[in-house]
């Protein structure tokens, strides 16, 4: 399950990478929040 603690961080995780100039990085993290965020929706679907 994902949390939004764990959105935020990456949230925070990206704009690290991004001040260092990781676009790599930033570019990883980003596809990480993006799956993260569906499978929030997806548990909150599911709740209801």
């Amino acid at each position: 399950m994902v949390t939004r603690d764990t959105i935020a961080q990456l949230r925070q995780d990206i704009t690290t990478a991004e001040d260092c100039n990781d676009r790599q990085a930033s570019e990883r993290l980003r596809a990480e929040l993006a799956e993260a965020l569906r499978a929030m929706e997806q548990g909150e679907d599911d709740a209801e």
